[in-house]
């Protein structure tokens, strides 16, 4: 575990610690005061230790865990939020009501529809274990920590080299097999939403325009505006995107019966009445690609103006970035302890 690394950087899940003694519990693992001291029980820094002890094991890594490796992290949060107040950085509670809203978004923009208040809590517990309190405080230090790094280490942070195209192309020869597009078909689609109470008759309605379909009574693009419920693909003539094969999100979202029949049918000819999770569709695939292996500079799927060559030097500068924060963050972490007084007490015989 590298000393550069910051716990708060990552959202710890807690685990209780069970069968400590009191005095174990109450003792201090290590003292630390740059504006104040600041005390770090032996209690903490045990769940930190099983915390990542967990996350290792959900992993399938087996490294070993050493307490004062994780001490030491610990030791380096408390630099930096201790810090940041002393150097005059902090972050309002709008601004965390605003993250929280970013997340949301993030994961609606996930499960494909919008989430109540209840429902994204639920997800913040599912997922990391925490109350929506402790996921706001995640949050607020995290973006305190980001705001007083770029604040502090602003050169070093900008200084990264740009990827050479000899170092493009080595990616491109080493990865060339990821770069592989998935089949993909393109869809249109008329489509009637339904609830439990209304289901019959929506299905009623849609028997009736693939009836009309079939017999060539009107044509689809007649039909769309008149009947798709769908009214943000309805001025696209229905067209609702690209569908890939092997997307198990939409798979999941969709339905495996409704995802496996729209790459049987035939291009630019109307399906039957296709039942998803969310309603009834009629479908027209008017693309159907086959998987293909990707030159460097293809695009990186049908929709995009993204090369895989530009992929890839995005992809090779946001590694050096990332290299250059890193290098930020333990140029500063080294001038916090320089200027702190740091006492470790913890022993080895006091983990649990």
């Amino acid at each position: 575990m590298s000393k550069k690394s910051l716990l708060i950087f990552i959202i710890i899940v807690a685990i209780p610690l069970m069968g400590l003694s009191a005095a174990v519990i109450s003792q201090p693992a290590a003292t630390v005061n740059l504006i104040r001291n600041s005390v770090i029980s032996v209690e903490s820094l045990n769940e930190k230790v099983a915390s990542y002890q967990a996350e290792a094991k959900a992993a399938g890594v087996t490294t070993v865990v050493k307490p004062l490796e994780v001490l030491d992290v610990m030791i380096n949060d408390e630099l930096v939020l201790q810090g940041a107040e002393r150097d005059g950085y902090a972050v309002t509670d709008a601004q965390v009501d605003q993250l929280v809203r970013q997340q949301k978004a993030y994961a609606e923009q996930q499960v494909g529809k919008e989430l109540t208040s209840e429902q994204f809590e639920l997800i913040i517990k599912n997922n990391y274990g925490i109350s929506m309190a402790e996921f706001r405080k995640s949050l607020k230090e995290s973006a305190l920590v980001d705001l007083y790094v770029r604040g502090k280490m602003p050169a070093v942070i900008q200084d990264y080299k740009e990827p050479t195209e000899q170092q493009i192309l080595d990616f491109y020869r080493t990865n060339r097999a990821s770069f592989m597009n998935p089949e993909l078909v393109r869809l249109s689609h008329i489509f009637m939403p339904f609830t439990p109470e209304n289901k019959a008759e929506v299905k009623k309605q849609m028997d009736q325009l693939a009836r009309w379909l079939r017999y060539n009574t009107y044509t689809f693009e007649e039909l769309v505006p008149k009947y798709s419920q769908d009214t943000e693909s309805v001025a696209r003539g229905g067209d609702i995107g690209w569908l890939a094969f092997d997307d198990a999100n939409m798979r999941s979202y969709l339905g495996p019966a409704f995802f496996d029949a729209v790459f049987a049918l035939s291009l630019g000819k109307p399906s039957g009445v296709l039942e998803s999770t969310g309603g009834y569709h009629i479908v027209k695939v008017t693309t159907h690609t086959e998987p293909k292996l990707l030159a460097i500079d293809d695009p990186i799927n049908p929709e995009s103006k993204v090369t895989v060559k530009q992929y890839i030097r995005q992809t090779l500068t946001s590694q050096n970035q990332q290299a250059a924060y890193l290098r930020a963050i333990d140029n500063l972490v080294k001038q916090l302890r320089d200027s702190a007084f740091i006492n470790i007490l913890y022993t080895p015989e006091q983990s649990n």
